[in-house]
């Protein structure tokens, strides 16, 4: 047997080629599709800005703290539907946690755009009423595997805090309590805290 490489096997020589498609549709025309852009009022901020650690950790919040915690407390043990934009994914979990207590949660889009008004802090700075994001380091403004959000309740002298967290594990839209909380993001990610 002798094996040339390039060659064509013998039989296949006559063989007809076969296309396949799916659906009805003439491939001439495809549905309609249109794109609505808008203004960011973050365009032409460099990203390097935009990651950066805040100086402001005595900024009080600018919503009623315990009002978002009695919320967020409540659900406890609850589940919702998860999904993009789905009440039981955890961003939106925490944006509904804020908003109770009449928060200005108005960023979306991306895991930076979505802390738009809100003050960027280090970890060692959280107060009870802060959400801590899961940031990929590379690409802060992906959604990757990985990224979470948390509520911080309780911040405690031994560096651990009490968190209230959704849809943990992944696709349960659980909303649960840990009380002993350290952050452990994933390899290539950093735990950023954001104050509104």
């Amino acid at each position: 047997m002798i094996f040339a490489f390039g060659a064509a096997p013998a039989n296949a020589a006559d063989k007809p080629i076969e296309t396949f498609r799916t659906g009805t549709a003439d491939a001439g025309t495809a549905p309609a599709q249109s794109l609505k852009t808008t203004t960011s009022p973050l365009e032409g901020v460099a990203l390097e800005t935009l990651t950066e650690m805040s100086d402001y950790s005595d900024l009080p919040h600018g919503f009623d703290v315990e009002a978002t915690i009695e919320l967020a407390e409540s659900e406890i043990g609850t589940s919702r539907p998860t999904g993009w934009s789905m009440p039981g994914e955890c961003i939106m979990s925490a944006k509904r946690w804020i908003e109770a207590g009449d928060g200005a949660w108005v960023g979306s889009g991306n895991p930076v755009n979505n802390y738009e008004g809100a003050t960027r802090l280090t970890i060692a700075d959280a107060q009870p009423g802060d959400i801590v994001q899961y940031e990929h380091i590379e690409f802060p403004t992906s959604w990757v595997t990985g990224v979470h959000t948390v509520l911080i309740t309780e911040v405690h002298d031994d560096g651990t805090f009490t968190i209230i967290e959704s849809n943990n594990p992944g696709g349960s839209g659980l909303v649960s309590k840990d009380e002993a909380w350290v952050p452990a993001p994933p390899s290539g990610f950093q735990a950023v805290v954001w104050r509104f």
